[in-house]
């Protein structure tokens, strides 16, 4: 890990506590019938108590160990540090999941250096287990303890498993147009399973992930888990997610030449 590594581990010991800290929030208000807001002036962008109480939870626990980090979330404004070092946080990424009663739902957490994400952290607490990434390595933790995890071969098409949340709304007419093509030769699709299916591709279950219209806060922890597990995460076109915006996964970087060929030629969302 270079000459960051005693700040990466420091960091990490904060990640867990950031981990316990939102779960001990979170998982109560799961299913409890709790108030939910849009927050979106057109469509439908749910918050929820959840969302907003770990956010503020996490924000404190990082500026009290880290306080010359920036930190950028999904809630509430940026806080410009000092330091070269960054945290992203969405505190519940998947809300109409968690709105849902369905248990796909997760915190995410990346740690940045210099911009870019070396630490990631998908937890989903309404499953206990949780995936974690860091520069060369990934693994996955659940009630069976710690696992080692990696991507698997699949440098074809017709042999991948792909996945996507929810094509209908987060496409628009060219992006469909592309996704379409890439699902109608692949070996089969699930959908609805938010940054779950990130997790199912670095542990080698599925094979990519094509989806658009993403925040940085919804890419950023998957990066180091997707790269530190042997794939390969980039925007549609083959340069840096970091952003969000349009987004493939796969686990088998054989599959990107291909794959952009199609994704090249959808527009790009206005």
């Amino acid at each position: 890990m270079r000459e960051y590594s005693n700040d990466i581990m420091a960091r990490l010991d904060v990640m867990r506590a950031l981990q316990k800290a939102g779960r001990l929030i979170t998982q109560p208000l799961f299913r409890s019938g709790m108030k939910v807001q849009n927050k979106a002036a057109q469509g439908y962008d749910p918050v929820t108590q959840a969302d907003t109480d770990a956010e503020a939870a996490l924000r404190d626990i990082i500026q009290k160990h880290f306080p010359d980090d920036s930190i950028t979330g999904e809630e509430f404004d940026d806080i410009d540090g000092s330091s070269d070092w960054a945290w992203t946080l969405d505190p519940i990424d998947g809300t109409r999941a968690f709105v849902a009663g369905a248990p796909v739902w997760s915190t995410l957490i990346a740690v940045s250096y210099l911009g870019k994400p070396l630490l990631g952290l998908i937890d989903l607490p309404a499953l206990d287990m949780s995936y974690w990434g860091e520069p060369g390595h990934a693994w996955r933790e659940d009630n069976t303890g710690k696992t080692d995890i990696e991507t698997r071969s699949c440098a074809t098409l017709n042999d991948a498993i792909l996945g996507c949340t929810e094509p209908m709304a987060m496409f628009n007419a060219g992006e469909l147009a592309a996704y379409n093509i890439i699902r109608s030769a692949t070996r089969f699709t699930r959908l609805g399973l938010d940054a779950k299916g990130y997790g199912l591709v670095a542990e080698g279950r599925m094979d990519m992930i094509i989806e658009s219209d993403l925040k940085p806060c919804d890419v950023r922890a998957l990066m180091p888990i997707i790269e530190g597990a042997g794939g390969k995460i980039t925007n549609w076109h083959g340069g840096s997610c970091v952003d969000g915006g349009q987004v493939v996964a796969v686990g088998d970087p054989q599959l990107l030449p291909e794959l952009y060929t199609y994704l090249g030629r959808a527009m790009t969302p206005t």
